[in-house]
């Protein structure tokens, strides 16, 4: 993948309920005072992982990990709550709202880069994140935007909440976010209309179809190694239009929770916000609208998803209410499978590498498929996992060079700030800690959470890169968004963020966090010495000779250069190489 680079379920317990509370893990005594078996081969290694694990490696994590060993550093993890966004989002709005003050998801966006960077719970953060590109909203949906940017906050948390759960209670809280009902159109889908014996209308199959397609298995039936099904000499499609036409059925009826008639504003009318992200409520039996004849859900029977292809169907009875539809209809679904090597193909690309092997995925298909295992097994086990832990070594050709992957910008950024201890602006008289320079990164990285143009995300799993990527059959779903402009657009902004943005200099700006350049600065005289701290800070000790000699011949004329210029050149210049973009 550098080479390539650089040449560029327990079944749902299913009630339907609020939103289940995130698995804690009980890790009182687990660890020991000895050197822990699993413990890092070297610091490299453990900065290594802690790049796939969190939001970037930090020298106090390296050490901590380094001390605790690998299982003990993930069990950890697992265990600790959720860092929350929704509730100071909140209390910013509605403070900023009482100020006369405009409100906007750059509200929402610093809170989560503030988080990004300094929660605890990385794991978890990381996780929701990478989740949030599987299960996509998105405030660049006209029926979200600005107005919903509470409850849009709060879907990340359910995500940070639901992330280490059984996938399908995560796929049961994701269908019921209010959030995800007006992006895919579940949210007042009603059944289909008739005049005169003529159906005049047919429910909206935005949900039924992106719910299979995307958020569980895929167009076509798959092997557990994620390798498609053949018969006669072809694939096997999952799952038909009919298909598609009678689930819509099952997501009909849904509403805010405590069903009003009118939308939310911010100045106090409509909806409160709790009641903007509580789950959607389904009224089965209701009129809708009130003034109606019709019915909000449709009770009639539903011929579904089958588990063998779209040749095989399974049946949900009539006479149901909304929330047994919908009960029947997720337990079909994420018992399905292609759910398994689907969801971890993706996640091993979020974290791990672009191109898996197919041994890869199985393993990971099989602690999926582990009864009593849920989501917080198999990101653990993917982490773990030998292909995860021991790269191979470069050849130096593209048809072997086929490991890692590209890193995305925003994960670029946020390693800059953890490696440099970037100290974060005070809160303003709302509350609110500002993180991202006054605006969104959506323009310039062409990625921002909770901001994909499409339901897609900014970049599809399956995306082969023209050239020497599509040539050899490779992955490349990153470069999806790196083209000309955002290329030119990503090293101007990480410019505002190194050179314009660090401790100690005149005049600081208030608007983003300042990184620490002390450990740079101390050998401003030592090139050699800073390109070495440089190397173990962003690279893993991974930087190649040839870059080492490169950013020493440059820091050595910038020998008139202040120490501080020449400690922010070098980060920018490194932030800006095809091998800090790859992680290996």
């Amino acid at each position: 993948m550098q080479t390539c680079v650089k040449t560029m379920l327990c079944v749902l317990a299913l009630c339907f309920a609020p939103l289940a509370d995130a698995t804690v893990h009980d890790q009182l005594f687990r660890g020991s005072f000895d050197i822990p078996a699993d413990q890092p081969a070297s610091t490299a290694a453990a900065a290594r992982f802690l790049t796939q694990a969190t939001f970037g490696p930090t020298q106090g994590d390296v050490a901590y990990l380094m001390a605790q060993g690998y299982g003990e550093w993930i069990a950890e993890q697992l265990a600790k709550p959720a860092t929350l966004g929704e509730p100071t989002i909140e209390a910013i709005a509605n403070a900023r709202t009482t100020g006369g003050q405009s409100v906007t998801n750059t509200i929402r966006l610093n809170r989560f880069f503030w988080q990004a960077v300094y929660a605890p719970d990385q794991l978890r953060q990381r996780m929701a994140y990478e989740l949030s590109q599987i299960f996509v909203v998105s405030d660049q949906a006209s029926d979200i935007g600005n107005n919903y940017m509470v409850p849009l906050s709060q879907y990340q948390d359910m995500l940070a909440k639901s992330a280490f759960l059984p996938y399908a209670q995560l796929l049961l809280n994701v269908t019921d976010h209010p959030m995800m009902g007006r992006y895919l159109n579940a949210f007042r889908n009603v059944k289909a209309t008739f005049v005169g014996g003529v159906q005049t209308t047919s429910p909206d199959e935005n949900y039924a179809r992106e719910v299979m397609q995307l958020f569980s298995i895929g167009l076509i039936m798959r092997n557990p190694d994620f390798s498609p099904v053949i018969q006669n000499g072809t694939t096997v499609p999952t799952y038909d239009q009919n298909v598609i036409t009678q689930t819509a059925k099952v997501f009909t009826g849904f509403t805010w929770s405590d069903a009003p008639t009118n939308p939310p504003t911010f100045n106090g009318g409509g909806l409160t916000f709790a009641a903007q992200y509580a789950p959607m409520a389904c009224w089965g039996t209701e009129l809708f609208p009130a003034s109606s004849n019709q019915m909000r859900h449709d009770i009639s029977v539903k011929t579904v998803l089958g588990d063998g292809g779209a040749s095989t169907t399974s049946s949900i009875a009539a006479n149901q209410t909304c929330a047994q539809d919908v009960t029947d209809e997720l337990a079909i679904i994420a018992t399905h499978p292609n759910v398994a090597p689907f969801i971890s193909r993706q996640l091993i690309q979020r974290f791990v590498e672009s191109n898996p092997s197919s041994a890869y995925i199985a393993r990971i298909t099989i602690v999926f498929n582990t009864p009593g295992n849920d989501l917080g097994d198999v990101i653990a086990a993917i982490l773990t996992d030998p292909e995860a832990e021991n790269p191979p070594p470069l050849c130096g050709s593209a048809n072997c060079d086929s490991y890692g992957k590209l890193r995305e910008p925003v994960l670029r950024l946020t390693e800059l700030w953890r490696a440099f201890n970037a100290q974060a602006p005070a809160p303003d008289q709302y509350g609110q800690i500002a993180m991202i320079g006054g605006g969104g990164f959506l323009g310039s990285f062409g990625q921002a959470p909770l901001e994909s143009p499409t339901v897609f995300n900014f970049y599809l799993p399956d995306y082969q890169q023209p050239g020497v990527f599509a040539d050899n059959g490779l992955y490349s779903p990153e470069l999806q968004i790196t083209n000309e402009s955002t290329t030119y657009s990503t090293a101007d902004t990480y410019y505002g963020f190194t050179a314009k943005a660090y401790q100690g200099m005149a005049s600081p700006p208030t608007d983003r966090p300042l990184i620490d350049l002390s450990s740079l600065t101390a050998n401003a005289n030592n090139p050699a010495a800073m390109v070495t701290t440089l190397d173990a800070d962003l690279f893993y000790g991974g930087m190649s000779a040839a870059m080492q000699s490169t950013l020493t011949g440059m820091l050595t004329n910038l020998s008139g250069a202040s120490a501080q210029e020449k400690a922010w050149s070098a980060i920018y210049v490194a932030m800006l190489s095809p091998e800090f973009a790859t992680q290996r």
